[in-house]
């Protein structure tokens, strides 16, 4: 417990939040999560003492957090990329992002029945056949003290996941996100002309995640959904409680993502299968070459394939461009 003679009647919001505290580690996580701790104490004269010790600490920490920004020496959030792709999730609060987060990845999120039970980023992998994708678990949008920094997350990510409580006017809720994103200048693209590449300021691929299709009437909102954004955007319903949709979220995540494999090899060696290179759609043997070492790009006489629509061992000029699981052959001067 953070303090001795506490109330005997705080609600169990409280102490999963009190958890959530004390994980934090930076002042963006640490002010985030104090703030929704305060929200979770009911206000009556037992707790008085309590919410003003809190309080205190808030604006202790708001102090300190101004005073290392002018110093130059902010920690602003960012989240190291891994995988094939980093893919964020986006959605309101109690949407059901930290269960997606769970059933889909490594990751064990702190998953509960009240708002912002998510204060800090949570990353998980994704296993998608032989290859990794990382999701990121993120607070809901429409808060004040985490929306700086989640904005800038999802600037930075390759591809975002709106997801959709089914229960909750889900309409209202696709289009409160897509202002949102328009208002923070994050640009998306339509599936037929997404583009992927490292930059903050390209197109990212967007997939709806209707949640919850376990429920009462989510099918007839499915369809509907499905009807007005899936020309636009892939829709997929989910449900964490009854692990469905995940297969399909799976593989639209790797569609999406413009990421294919490719497979090298040795001369008279039989290719590694269990390390794919992940490269984006369009790459050449050169770029691919580029990727594995220098000295092939100076010392590259040519390339062989292995591939659907190809004959074994096929010879290709250096910009043949690569297609998923190509085998790639490279033969030094």
């Amino acid at each position: 417990m953070l303090y001795f003679n506490m109330p005997a009647n705080l609600p169990p919001e409280y102490y999963s939040a009190e958890i959530n505290f004390k994980k934090a580690t930076t002042f963006q996580e640490k002010i985030a999560a104090l703030e929704f701790l305060i929200s979770t104490i009911p206000k009556h004269k037992g707790t008085d003492k309590l919410r003003a010790e809190l309080r205190r600490k808030l604006s202790r920490l708001r102090d300190d957090s101004a005073k290392k920004k002018k110093s130059g020496r902010g920690d602003l959030y960012t989240v190291e990329k891994q995988g094939a792709a980093q893919v964020a999730l986006v959605g309101c609060a109690n949407s059901g992002k930290s269960s997606l987060l769970a059933s889909i990845t490594n990751a064990h999120p702190v998953i509960a029945d009240f708002p912002m039970s998510t204060v800090m980023p949570r990353s998980g992998m994704m296993q998608f056949e032989d290859i990794q994708f990382q999701l990121i678990d993120l607070p809901p949008i429409g808060n004040d003290s985490t929306d700086g920094w989640v904005s800038g997350i999802l600037r930075t990510a390759n591809m975002l996941i709106l997801v959709i409580d089914v229960s909750d006017a889900p309409d209202v809720q696709i289009e409160l996100l897509l202002d949102q994103l328009n208002n923070w200048k994050i640009p998306f693209a339509e599936k037929e002309k997404s583009e992927n590449t490292d930059s903050p300021f390209s197109p990212k691929s967007l997939i709806l995640v209707v949640n919850k299709e376990d429920i009462s009437g989510s099918a007839e909102a499915l369809n509907d959904i499905k009807h007005k954004y899936q020309a636009e955007y892939p829709v997929i319903g989910f449900s964490s409680m009854r692990q469905t949709g995940i297969d399909k979220l799976k593989r639209a995540v790797f569609e999406q993502s413009g990421i294919i494999r490719v497979y090298s090899k040795e001369p008279g060696k039989l290719p590694d299968r269990d390390a794919p290179f992940a490269v984006h759609a369009g790459s050449s043997v050169m770029d691919l070459a580029q990727i594995i070492h220098k000295d092939f790009v100076i010392n590259l006489k040519y390339a062989c394939i292995w591939g659907a629509g190809k004959f074994d061992g096929q010879r290709v000029q250096k910009d043949y461009v690569l297609q998923d699981k190509d085998i790639v052959e490279y033969h030094i001067k």
